[in-house]
């Protein structure tokens, strides 16, 4: 099986990660329902709007 994926890897400091994990503890205090998101999914969020706010 040999399919390209729509992902790649990147490596984030132990500070980066720990600040992630605050904002999904953060995400998941506010959650009526008390879900939270992934690391990935925090990140994800994150990196589309600084992206967002970089183009304009």
């Amino acid at each position: 099986m040999n399919r390209k994926s729509n992902t790649q890897a990147v490596l984030l400091t132990r500070e980066q990660v720990q600040a992630l994990q605050r904002l999904q503890e953060q995400e998941r205090k506010r959650s009526e329902l008390g879900i939270t998101p992934s690391i990935h999914e925090v990140a994800r969020r994150l990196m589309n709007q600084a992206l967002n706010k970089a183009e304009g």
